[in-house]
Formats: structure tokens, sequence, C-alpha cells
């Protein structure tokens, strides 16, 4: 999410790690990138004797929301871990899973849908109709948030500490490392079924800690903090938790999605969408599911078997046929800088310029594509213009705004 959080990803970029330490991201982004590679590699050698690195084409995905800079961060992150550039792509991860989920058999054709992935940082929303040659056409602009699984998990160490106290949980995780992420694994896997008492083993040391420090048992404990029987000990070492309890910690996320499909739907040009296609991991559990089909139950919802997997498997088949997407919609109106004749005598005298013998208009940002436009798949924009100087670059602009030349 350091990604995301930042307007502007500079390559001195930082991310802390669970103890607050900054570290550099670009070297941790090619680290980890590099040994996915090595890995991948190593099990095509086993299992697919003769393949060559040459034969890779990597497809590398990215949350939609992401800025410009974000994504060439990745790109460049993968470039110096080794991989070749001419054969690595990025791919949108909600395009990513409209692809997989147009590729299930459901009659797709002619239709408008909403792709809703609910991944760990982020909650991508991408709207497309399906063409009858199969293409994909998008037909909204990218929008989400900051409301994926992590967060879920933030507000369970956040429980955890109210329990055991910060600094058990503080000293767990930088002193027992494998028993941290021990309780959070068994989280991540259990927090997906929240209809029924969940129960947790307890880590040894957070338990010791905790009642060296607070001079009490857990039960004790337990009791004063006013739980009642929904949070109960089960055994020596197991805690167990209420489902309204495991419900609660993803309350603020599952809102904050309903209402932004909510106000996605109601523009004028998405009244004819009335399919959502849940994914991502997020989306694995039927509390989100049911939460998102209760609140929003004028639109069809389909949940595609193992949804955190829908992105995975829709890259490959991008990879495969990134021309799948046959169009997209601008998120920003592009342009550049230059000096225009008045041919229309619409600007003041203060806009102008002599050169060159010539009256001519200055910072003039000719548009180049405007917001919410429709592309078409690699549809290439072409000006010519004769600079004034030789510069050694050219700044291209951007903006939200739906620009006039």
């Amino acid at each position: 999410m350091v990604l995301h959080n930042q307007k502007r990803i500079l390559r001195s970029a930082t991310v802390d790690d669970l103890e607050g330490k900054p570290f550099a991201a670009g070297p941790i982004f090619t680290m980890v990138i590099r040994y996915l590679q090595k890995h991948l590699l190593e099990a095509l050698n086993l299992s697919h004797k003769g393949t060559l690195e040459t034969d890779i084409t990597y497809i590398i995905t990215v949350p939609d929301i992401w800025g410009l800079a974000a994504k060439q961060f990745m790109r460049e992150a993968a470039i110096e871990a080794g991989i070749n550039c001419n054969r690595l792509k990025l791919a949108l991860e909600p395009e990513a899973a409209a692809v997989y989920c147009g590729a299930l058999g459901h009659t797709l054709v002619g239709q408008k849908f909403m792709v809703v992935d609910l991944g760990g940082g982020t909650a991508d929303i991408s709207v497309h109709e399906r063409k009858g040659n199969g293409s994909l056409k998008n037909i909204h602009t990218p929008c989400g948030g900051t409301w994926g699984g992590i967060y879920v998990d933030a507000n369970f160490t956040q429980f955890m500490a109210e329990i055991f106290g910060t600094r058990a949980l503080t000293a767990m995780q930088a002193d027992e490392m494998y028993d941290y992420f021990d309780m959070m694994r068994d989280f991540e896997v259990k927090k997906r079924n929240s209809q029924t008492d969940i129960t947790f083993r307890i880590p040894v040391v957070l338990k010791e800690n905790d009642e060296e420090h607070f001079h009490q048992s857990l039960s004790d404990r337990l009791s004063s903090l006013m739980f009642g029987e929904k949070v109960f000990v089960r055994g020596k070492d197991k805690l167990g938790i209420h489902p309204s309890i495991m419900q609660s910690f993803s309350t603020d996320q599952i809102s904050a999605i309903v209402n932004h499909i909510s106000s996605v739907l109601k523009e004028e040009r998405m009244k004819d969408v009335g399919l959502i296609i849940l994914v991502g991991g997020f989306a694995e559990s039927p509390y989100v599911q049911q939460r998102i089909q209760k609140e929003l139950q004028a639109v069809r919802l389909i949940v595609p078997e193992e949804p955190g997997l829908a992105v995975l498997k829709g890259a490959v088949m991008f990879g495969h046929k990134p021309n799948i997407i046959s169009s997209r919609v601008m998120d920003y109106t592009y342009g550049v800088e230059i000096f225009d004749y008045d041919f229309e005598k619409k600007y003041s005298m203060e806009k102008k310029i002599f050169m060159n013998g010539e009256w001519l208009v200055k910072d003039v940002f000719r548009v180049f594509v405007r917001v919410n436009e429709d592309v078409p798949f690699d549809n290439k924009v072409t000006h010519a213009f004769f600079p004034t100087e030789n510069p050694d670059y050219v700044v291209i602009f951007r903006t939200e705004n739906n620009v006039h030349n």
C-alpha cells in the first residue's frame, strides 16, 4: 500500500516493517519479484524440462486505482529483478478478473457488468460491456478505495492488543515473529467463515506475556473487558470468538464498498448495469457476499468459484490475448503546452506574444485525449509540432478536467 498512499512515487520511497523501521521500498519489491521468478523457473525445470526463460512473458497485476507513478515503480522493480522489459506487461486487476469471468460460460454477451475486486489492500471497481466477438469494452473510469482485507486484519490485531495488551503483542512481533505470522495466517483462513464461533490457538508467548503484565488469568482478564460470552477461553490455549465480533472487523470496509458501488450505479450512463461480479480474496467471505447482496438487491450478484484466484487466472488469459480489452475509458485528459495561432480571435492580448514576426498565443494546452473518452486498444494519437528551441525532453500534462483546446 506504500505505492497507493503516496501521490508521487519517488525512488527513495520507504516502507515500514512491523516495528516501524523504514526500509527502501524499491529493493524490497525487486527482491520479491526476483524470488518469484526464481521459484517459477525451478518449478518449470521439474515439470516442463526444456522451457527456456526467454519463452516466458511475465504479467504483473496492479490495482486499477493506482496512479501512473506507482505502476511505473512496479515495472522498474521487475526490470531491476532481471525481467526483460519486452516480455513484461502490467495487467489491471479488475480487468483481469473480468477476462476470467467472461471465460466461465456466464451469458455476458451484450451485457454491461461491474467487476468488484476485493483484494488485500484495495477494492477496485471497473465496468465493462462484453462484445459479440468476446472482447471487453471498458465503460467507466477505474475507481475504488482502500477497503481491502488487510484492514480487517488490522482490526483483528487491534482486538488482540485490547485483550492481551499492546506490549505483549509488540513483544511477540519483535521476538517471536513465526508465532505472530502463524496467528495471522490462522485468522486469514478463518475470517472467511464468520457465520459460527471461531476458535484460534493462542501463541504461548502471548498468553505468558499477558498474564505476567496484568497479573491475572486470561479468563479473568476477559471478564474484566465486558465481552460477556462473545469472547471466551477454550481449553488451555484456544480463544473462542462469537460471529458478531468477527463480523465487526469488516463492517466499516463493507459499508464503504457498498456506498461506493451505489454511487457509481446511480450515474446516468450506468443505468443498464444489472450485474455485479465479486472477486478477490476478501470476496471469499460469505458474510461479505451476503452484506453486498442484501444492500444491493436491485442487481444480480455472481461470485465465481475460487474468487481469490480470479485475477491470477484472468491475468494469464490476458497475457495470451492482450487485445481482449477492446477499449478503455480515459481517467485523465492528456496534452502538451504549445504556442498557437488565434484564428478565432478568442484570446486577449495578455495571452499573446510576438514571435518570428507573428502574434502567437502562449501557454495553450493542446489536448491529445480527454477524460472519459473511449479509446480503442492500440490506438495512437499523433500531432506534429515544431519546437522553438531544442529541448532535452517534452513535458506531458494531465488533468482530471475535461478541458478544451
